[in-house]
């Protein structure tokens, strides 16, 4: 039995908007950036790649205010945010899977005892949006050091890391039946 496969992609916080026309024009992935994209007829992933500001003055970066904005406009378009999946970029403040090495002005590491110091990165507006409406998955990425799963209420939230240096990508392998997570499996390649 063959199943139909969708591919969505939204560009992150450090993606040139160039790429947004690349993605735009390929037949076989979903462009789904700022939108919010009907997965199954039961599923929906609203997706985000901004992020709050960071020291590297990427492309889509903005204030926790404006992305408060941009996250409630893109929240209120999703009809059943129950068994709705937010793919946003960033991951929610001090939700453990935002950590990251607390970096000095000239962007190296700031070290206590030998061992870099790590705070959480993460967006609140991000935070903000997922205690708010509560759907069923948020999936994040940008802080590619911090990997792991939590729960903000009855939302599970993801960031599954990576070590693109190395060339290894990881990710979550998900199975959702209803408003339920029955399997997630990380994986890397």
């Amino acid at each position: 039995m063959s199943k139909e496969v969708k591919i969505l992609i939204h560009p992150g916080n450090d993606d040139k908007f160039e790429l947004d026309e690349v993605i735009k024009a390929s037949p076989y992935v979903t462009y789904a950036e700022d939108s919010v994209v009907d997965l199954d007829g039961e599923h929906e992933a609203a997706c985000c790649g901004w992020s709050n500001p960071t020291p590297w003055n990427s492309p889509r970066e903005c204030s926790e205010e404006e992305l408060t904005i941009r996250l409630e406009k893109l929240a209120s378009q999703v009809k059943h945010v129950d068994r709705a999946l937010f793919c946003l970029h960033c991951p929610p403040f001090e939700s453990q899977i935002d950590q990251a090495p607390l970096l000095d002005k000239n962007l190296r590491p700031v070290t206590e005892a030998g061992r870099p110091v790590i705070i959480p990165v993460g967006s609140k507006a991000v935070r903000a949006i997922i205690e708010k409406y509560q759907p069923l998955l948020g999936m994040h990425g940008h802080i590619h050091e911090c990997r792991g799963w939590m729960k903000i209420g009855r939302t599970q939230c993801m960031n599954p890391g990576s070590e693109y240096t190395e060339g290894i990508l990881s990710a979550y392998l998900i199975e959702i039946d209803g408003g339920k997570i029955k399997k997630l499996q990380r994986v890397e390649g």
